[in-house]
Order: structure tokens, then sequence, then C-alpha cells
């Protein structure tokens, strides 16, 4: 794990910056102002209203009513569940450069309190998954405030032991079922069993979609160049007057909020609690999909969550199962030795995208 964390800090393009970076993206003038037209107005935002963007939201809504099988449908909601703590170390990693492996003490302590509020309390799933987010909003930023001096691999490491520590106190506490965990809890949302497979895929996709359109708008924001220009130097931020450390707070608390909600809808998908939810396994899973995937991309991540979580769920059936870490922990390696911004990183090199139209002029008419 070390050495992972390490190697990462040490591979992520951009981990050295200049002032003038940090300058420009600090600057308070609008992100594209370098690319308006002639007449002086701003260009719409690339992407913006697309009919494309547009349907691919109704695709997703609507692939769980094409799908009749039960545990496919299972399959799905995880891939959504799973999808948020690997956003969050997109938000968080990859446009702030915060080091944190903080997401299974998230996750657990969401998981946790949602099954309370949910089961004991008695709380509908449509107000108590808010208060979970707030929840996992206030550990992230107690996490990032305890580790406002360290960084890199320090920071990793302490944000890395509130999983222990959430781990030992949910293992000692009667009330939440000590080492057995917890079963036979009934959550709702919306006055339906959560446990529905459809349902849950649609409330983790409505989340994931309102996470994503938030680091869309905060990467466009000044909030975001104040965390990239962090990022690219912490000292030239410093020097213009960004307050890193304020950045780093809202940074951990908006990716503990979403992290914790997943963390609460992963309980109708396991049916059964039990403190492994804070465990290693969660943390590894997520970084080796924001990895392969690409740290700074978006759809990287998204695109890593689906295939990697395909994989792992169906190793038996493609007969390695034993093999499943054995297998990410090569892929990591092979993707932190050739590809360090990930697979969309390659996808999107103006070398593959050259020698994709060069393959693509013959037919193109313009060869002759």
């Amino acid at each position: 794990m070390t050495w992972l964390v390490t190697h990462v800090a040490r591979r992520a393009p951009g981990s050295r910056g200049t002032m003038t970076n940090a300058t420009e993206l600090e600057s308070p003038s609008p992100p594209d102002a370098d690319d308006r037209t002639r007449d002086g107005s701003r260009p719409r935002l690339r992407g913006a209203g697309t009919p494309g963007l547009a349907v691919l939201a109704a695709a997703a809504v609507a692939t769980p009513l094409t799908i009749d099988d039960t545990a496919v449908q299972y399959l799905i909601a995880y891939v959504v569940i799973m999808s948020l703590p690997a956003l969050t170390l997109h938000l968080c990693m990859g446009i702030g450069g915060i080091f944190t492996l903080g997401q299974a003490a998230l996750f657990g302590t969401g998981a946790y309190l949602g099954v309370v509020l949910m089961d004991r309390v008695s709380l509908d799933g449509v107000v108590a998954l808010p208060l979970v987010g707030l929840a996992g909003a206030l550990l992230g930023a107690l996490m990032a405030l305890v580790t406002l001096r360290v960084s890199d691999l320090y920071l990793a490491l302490t944000t890395l032991a509130f999983g222990f520590i959430g781990e030992n106190v949910v293992r000692n506490s009667d009330y939440l079922g000590g080492a057995t965990g917890i079963l036979g809890y009934r959550l709702n949302f919306a006055g339906r069993p959560l446990e529905d497979p459809r349902l849950l895929y649609w409330v983790g996709l409505g989340y994931g979609l309102m996470f994503m359109v938030i680091i869309a708008s905060v990467r466009r924001s000044k909030i975001g160049r104040a965390l990239m220009a962090g990022r690219e130097s912490p000292i030239a931020a410093r020097s213009i007057g960004i307050d890193t450390r304020r950045y780093r707070v809202l940074a951990l608390a908006l990716g503990g909020a979403f992290a914790a909600v997943a963390g609460g809808l992963y309980p109708a998908y396991a049916l059964v609690l039990d403190p492994t939810v804070y465990g290693l396994d969660l943390t590894l899973a997520v970084l080796t999909i924001a990895i392969i995937g690409g740290l700074r991309s978006m759809p990287g991540v998204i695109g890593a969550t689906i295939l990697l979580t395909y994989f792992r769920n169906s190793a038996e059936s493609f007969g390695v199962a034993p093999y499943v870490l054995l297998i990410y922990g090569a892929f990591v390696v092979l993707t932190l030795r050739f590809l360090p911004m990930g697979v969309a990183g390659l996808l999107g090199s103006p070398s593959l995208r050259l020698a994709v139209a060069h393959a693509l002029r013959p037919f193109s008419g313009r060869g002759r």
C-alpha cells in the first residue's frame, strides 16, 4: 500500500508546477475567457445541452427496464454505488491532488448510519440519505482538519487510519451488532423497499448524476482552479494568496458526503452489514478503478467502474476467482508504469488521435 501511494504521487503528471500555471488557474476571469468569439460573447459550454448527453442519461435510466434477471439488476445497482466513492477520488486526487485513502471510513460510516436512521429510527430514505451525506461531509471535513499539516504519503496513511478506527468502534458496539453485524433490517425510500434492485439503481444513479454535475461545475469554477493550482504547486498557489487548506477541507467534505451516501445505499445491496465494510478491500478496489480509468478523467473513472466491477463479480464464471487480486495488482502496476494518466489518458492522447486519423484517411476521401 505504501509503495502504491508513493508511486501514484510521483507518477501523477503535473505534480510540480509553475507560478504561471497557478496564476492562470486562480484568475477570476471566466474559465473560457481566451475562447471568446470575435464579437466578445462567450461561447456555449462544450457539451452543454447536447442531444447526446440526453440520450445517454435516458439510456442509463431505462437500463433496468430492459433487464429481467434479478442478479444482473443487483450488479448494475452495485456498479452505480461503487461509482460514487470512485468519483470522490477523481475529485480529491485527480482535481485537487489530495492523496486520501479515507473512502472506507466514509463508506462504512454511511452504511451504519443509514441502517440506524432508516431501520431503527424509521426515517424514510428521502430524508435519511441527505442526513447520511451531511454526516459524511462532516467526517470528511474532520479528516481534512486533522491532516492540514501533512501531505502525500502521510496524508494517505492518516486518512486510511480513520477506517481502522471506525472498524474498531463498530466491532465493540453492541448497538451496532458487534463483530456479527446487523441482520434483518428494513430500508425504505419514498415508501418502497430499497432492496428492490431497480429502485436501488435509480436512487444511486440520481446521486451519481448529481455528483457528476457538481464535479463538472466545480472544475470550471474558481474553486476548481484553486484546487488545481494547489495540485500543481502548493507553494506557488499559497504565494498568490490561495488558501490551499481551506480548499482541501471543502474537497474532502464534498467527497465525503457522496462516499457516505454510497455507503448508505450499500446495505440494501448486501442485505447484511458487518465491520468488514471498513476494510481495505473497498479502498483498494476504488483506488484500482481510479488509477486504471485515469484519476483526472470522469468518463475514465466511470468506464473503469463498470468494467472492473463486472469483472470482479464475474470472475468465477471466467475461472479466475482465486486470482482476482493478482490480476488487479498487475493492472495497477502496468498502468502506473506505462499509462500514468490511465486508459483515458491513452484514448485522449494526440498520438492516438493522429494514428486513428491516419488510419481512416483512405476512407475520408481527402487522401485522393
